[in-house]
């Protein structure tokens, strides 16, 4: 099986993903780390060399290798899911991990990762362009506040 995790920046895709996949036994691929190692640029390099849409190409063809693989949990980017053809590539289950926009703002102040978007939208716009996105794509949603309750949580819907 492959389990998809979708949300926004900083709502825990990487870290509960890491965790799932432990629990399950599953591999883990943070999607993001996997394309900077194909592509080998950071994606700070691909939206500033080539721009979003260049990504966002290499991203659907990204989803097209995880589809040879199985027991697989994938923490993709949070932008996945601007492109509804992506949902028939993601075969497998979608988790939508939801989290309030303050607290997602507090983790992406503390983070020394780069967002590229972030330079020039806020992450309550962001939310709002993408929200009927999470929602057209979830088979499971997760409020992942805390990271062990979301993890019981998730867990229990998986059974």
């Amino acid at each position: 099986m492959r389990l998809y995790l979708i949300g926004m920046m900083g709502s825990g895709k990487s870290t509960l993903g890491k965790r799932l996949a432990n629990e399950l036994g599953y591999k883990f691929i943070d999607m993001d780390l996997y394309i900077e190692e194909t592509s080998l640029k950071t994606i700070e390099e691909i939206f500033h060399d080539y721009g979003e849409a260049w990504f966002r190409a290499y991203e659907k063809n990204t989803l097209k290798d995880f589809k040879k693989m199985d027991n697989v949990v994938i923490a993709t980017g949070g932008g996945v899911i601007k492109d509804k053809s992506n949902k028939e590539l993601m075969d497998g289950k979608c988790i939508y991990l939801r989290v309030p926009s303050d607290i997602l703002q507090k983790r992406c102040d503390e983070s020394s990762i780069v967002r590229p978007l972030l330079k020039t939208k806020s992450i309550e716009e962001i939310f709002n362009e993408r929200k009927d996105l999470y929602d057209y794509f979830k088979d499971i949603e997760v409020l992942n506040i805390d990271i062990e309750e979301a993890l019981d949580n998730l867990l229990k819907e998986l059974e």
